[in-house]
């Protein structure tokens, strides 16, 4: 009996994580800089697309993306540079970010942008 016990808990543990794993991926989503809005207070970049792409339910808003405040600096400022440059030219550009566990904090909110995770 307690054989079957030890096989099911087993079981059940590698298919709740192997679930939970499997849920989570990387969107990407093109468009042109419409809006970049940097904020003293937080250090926190918000980037508007001309494309609001695909929603992320754990975040409350479903226009922005963030580019960290934990990042470090110089990611943040080559990540700037490259969104300056190309609303600057017009051309599109490509933010990567995942449909679950990558949200922003933003004042008390723990759960408010999309976090940019790669910029093409």
């Amino acid at each position: 009996m307690f054989k079957i016990k030890s096989i099911l808990l087993c079981l059940m543990t590698l298919i709740f994580t192997s679930s939970a794993w499997a849920k989570e991926y990387w969107i990407d989503t093109s468009g042109k800089v419409f809006q970049i809005a940097t904020y003293a207070t937080t250090e926190t970049i918000l980037v508007y697309l001309d494309t609001s792409g695909s929603d992320v339910a754990e975040c409350s808003d479903k226009q922005a993306f963030a580019i960290s405040n934990t990042l470090s600096s110089e990611a943040r400022s080559r990540m700037y540079s490259m969104l300056l440059a190309a609303k600057t030219a017009g051309t599109p550009v490509t933010v990567s970010y995942t449909n679950v566990g990558s949200c922003e904090v933003w004042g008390t909110n723990n759960s408010a942008y999309r976090r940019i995770m790669r910029l093409m």
